[in-house]
């Protein structure tokens, strides 16, 4: 299923009115279950639904790494995800399933403690040096890659550059954290060294999408848009070098963490 589809409408300008076609978003759902067990609900895009799951369990901190993953299969909507035998599975870790998922027996007071602290957040320590002229064509990459978005303007897009290898996986989604666990699902299941990566994405910079980069020990994160005060406490707190408001030729530091941003002349 595509993405995105054609649909009849009525345009309406000062001078005249016509039907006209436009594309707009497709949504759908998708139901992640663990070794049987309800993981998460989401409402996405069509598409790479497999590579969304395996995203969402590595950068929430559930399953820690992608080879404890024994069998992946996807029907109707549902995706099975089965761990092999001994592997670690914590369903009560990562941030980012307390922010899409609030249950009753999460309080206002303690949301506001997780947002002010970050803690638990692990600590990147790996560390990397890129030049700003690298962040432009990255950025200029994405941009091009985003068809969805073009034909539509209701998507994200992220975007995982390996420094390392020179080479990088990209999605799109109706919603910014599930274009991120996408790319996270692709770059883990090709083998991606992930300290050696840096995520590009369209979205906001709150601390949920912060914290899939700290979960999955990416050491970069860069925005089109800008961050939150939570993002950056939670990039202070994890090591993790954080960038936004990228326009033109300059961005915004907020964080300067385990990655340094250099200038060509530096």
């Amino acid at each position: 299923m595509r993405s995105y589809r054609s649909l009849p409408t009525l345009k309406v300008t000062t001078s005249e009115t016509f039907s006209e076609n436009d594309f707009i978003a497709v949504e759908t759902a998708l139901e992640v279950r663990l070794n049987k067990e309800f993981i998460a609900a989401f409402v996405c895009s069509p598409g790479m639904e497999k590579e969304l799951a395996i995203g969402y369990l590595l950068s929430t901190g559930i399953v820690s790494s992608f080879e404890d993953i024994a069998d992946v299969r996807y029907s109707s909507h549902r995706c099975f995800i089965k761990t092999r035998d001994g592997a670690s599975v914590n369903t009560q870790r990562g941030f980012s399933q307390i922010r899409r998922f609030i249950g009753t027996e999460c309080s206002a007071p303690e949301v506001l403690r997780e947002l002010r602290t970050a803690e638990g957040v692990p600590v990147i320590n790996k560390t990397m040096k890129i030049e700003l002229e690298s962040l432009f064509g990255i950025a200029g990459k994405l941009r091009d890659l985003q068809i969805s978005r073009k034909k539509t303007g209701a998507f994200h897009g992220a975007l995982i550059y390996n420094h390392a290898a020179d080479e990088y996986v990209f999605a799109e989604d109706l919603g910014r954290h599930n274009a991120v666990d996408k790319t996270i699902g692709q770059a883990a299941h090709q083998g991606f060294d992930l300290t050696e990566c840096m995520v590009f994405t369209s979205g906001r910079l709150t601390a949920d999408i912060v914290s899939k980069c700290a979960w999955t020990s990416i050491p970069l994160l860069v925005s089109f848009a800008v961050s939150t005060d939570a993002g950056v406490k939670f990039a202070e707190r994890a090591n993790l070098t954080l960038a936004g408001a990228f326009k033109g030729r300059s961005l915004r530091v907020y964080n300067q963490g385990a990655c340094r941003i250099v200038s060509s002349v530096d």
